[in-house]
């Protein structure tokens, strides 16, 4: 597997973290996870606008500039002949190495690195189940793609050992917000509604491609608190993310969800727009 490290091609195994790199040893940098297909990157722009954003927020110079790292992207693509699959792209940025303890050291020296693998064209339905982890839709990071992802990992361990795909969280005050890796759409009454930003929720990228496409198909749209009751009076529910674009939930908490209809649509509409 070829790597992308800091301006250099080399193969993956080839790749040395520092034992003083801040992401290593404290979680201290993000990420973003693009979809290619065909070896052509998508929403591109849109992930290196959400990159930029949350270096500001948290204060990391950007060693690299959009063009550099959508040359990057090619290079990882063709130097591993994904031009002809759908392909996961995983760029992640530490702060670098500093001394110890949490303060940044002050001359900044992030690190780069951009990795990729194949993924599945199609993703079957899902099986969901609301787990006891909770987002924190005060905290900072709740909005960014943080290297510091143990509460998502706790919860798909907890939702994998109850049988499920997914994990779907409640915020404090017990409003619905997102699954592990997805955020999560319901349709009710030709209706689609998802959890609204402030209450932890991840702004995706997917996300928001299937609000505009929804817009364009005439749904109407609420983005608000929803309370779990939701669950059990859907008419459908589905899940989204870069890589699996729009995934349908058959089951959720027990309750099975035959319908489709909706997450058909928009799905099928977001793949001829690629």
């Amino acid at each position: 597997m070829i790597a992308w490290f800091n301006g250099e091609l080399l193969p993956l195994r080839g790749v040395h973290i520092q034992a003083t790199d801040r992401g290593f040893l404290l979680g201290d940098g993000f990420f973003e996870t693009m979809a290619a297909n065909k070896g052509q990157v998508i929403h591109f722009d849109a992930h290196m606008t959400r990159l930029e954003d949350t270096a500001r927020k948290l204060k990391f110079p950007l060693p690299y500039n959009r063009e550099e790292l959508k040359d990057a992207v090619d290079k990882v693509l063709l130097g591993n002949q994904f031009l002809k699959t759908r392909t996961a792209l995983r760029l992640t940025i530490t702060r670098g190495s500093g001394p110890r303890g949490l303060m940044p050291p002050l001359e900044l020296n992030p690190q780069v690195l951009l990795t990729a693998s194949e993924v599945p064209d199609h993703f079957p339905s899902a099986k969901v189940k609301t787990v006891s982890i909770c987002r924190n839709e005060k905290s900072p990071t709740a909005q960014i793609k943080s290297l510091c992802y143990l509460d998502n990992i706790l919860a798909m361990e907890e939702a994998h050992e109850h049988g499920s795909d997914e994990a779907l969280m409640l915020n404090s005050a017990g409003h619905i917000t997102e699954g592990s890796i997805s955020n999560i759409f319901f349709v009710k009454n030709d209706q689609l509604l998802t959890p609204k930003i402030s209450d932890g929720v991840l702004p995706g990228i997917m996300r928001n491609c299937v609000l505009e496409t929804a817009h364009k198909l005439g749904m109407n749209i609420v983005e608000d608190s929803l309370e779990p009751e939701i669950i059990q009076t859907c008419d459908e529910a589905f899940l989204t993310n870069s890589l699996f674009r729009v995934r349908p939930i058959h089951e959720l908490d027990g309750r099975l969800i035959p319908s489709e209809v909706w997450a058909d649509k928009i799905l099928q509409e977001i793949k001829a727009a690629e």
